[in-house]
């Protein structure tokens, strides 16, 4: 047995896709592709891969790592060309790499996520002209939240209400780009073991208390998800 490590995307195809949909997805993809994989122990047997996070139902995500034990002693290319020829469409094999077999689970190391939300320009109540919001000074409209050293924000749960930093889980200033009246933030978000900072959450929280001229409507997608250890970023790959 061995264990791999694939990056997989989740593409436009398969944003209504939930988690268990896309885990499922990826078993379904595997079988089709033939390859031999260890089963856990017991009543109900499942396939032993595990994945770096559970991406929300409508986010999309240029790269998802995905950890395999297997029973082939191939090299990893080959599973990716197998992988490639049955993909659907939205769920491509990117790369992938030989892991040894103590390695930390995704889910434990992942703790770095850089998202893009996108959404219309709001003027006055009323969708912007592509003139019109690329005439706002982003940089100033960002510049109250992005200096802010902390935030206080009450984050709801179906369990609990909680006040958090923002500040703690923002990890870099928030920044914009804009085409056709629209605006694109890039924000790099923190995951730790007490929680982390939803992007839909900044986005609303931009709006309602800093005044951002965005829409309640917004789309989602996460560019990375990576390892921080002590100021320095490292993909899946390089542990």
């Amino acid at each position: 047995m061995k264990k791999i490590r694939l990056a997989l995307n989740k593409g436009e195809q398969l944003r209504f896709l939930s988690h268990l949909d896309y885990a499922q997805a990826v078993e379904r993809m595997i079988r089709r592709a033939e390859i031999k994989m260890a089963y856990s122990e017991g009543f109900n047997p499942h396939m032993k891969i595990s994945f770096s996070s559970a991406l929300a139902l409508g986010i999309t995500a240029a790269v998802e790592y995905v950890d395999m034990d297997i029973l082939e002693d191939v090299p990893v290319e080959n599973i990716i060309d197998r992988l490639k020829r049955v993909a659907p469409p939205g769920l491509e094999p990117l790369d992938g790499h030989d892991m040894p077999d103590k390695v930390k689970k995704l889910m434990a190391i992942c703790n770095y996520a850089v998202y893009e939300v996108n959404g219309p320009v709001i003027i006055d109540g009323k969708a912007a002209t592509a003139e019109e919001a690329e005439a706002i000074d982003w940089t100033a409209v960002l510049k109250e939240f992005n200096e802010a050293e902390s935030i206080e924000y009450e984050k709801v749960t179906p369990k609990k209400r909680r006040m958090i930093d923002v500040k703690h889980f923002v990890k870099e200033p928030v920044t914009a780009t804009v085409k056709d009246g629209r605006v694109t933030l890039r924000m790099a978000i923190g995951i730790y073991p007490e929680g982390t900072m939803k992007p839909g959450e900044v986005w609303r929280l931009g709006m309602e208390s800093y005044g951002w001229p965005l829409d309640e409507s917004y789309a989602i997608h996460r560019k990375a998800i990576m390892i921080e250890t002590d100021g320095v970023l490292k993909t899946p790959f390089e542990v």
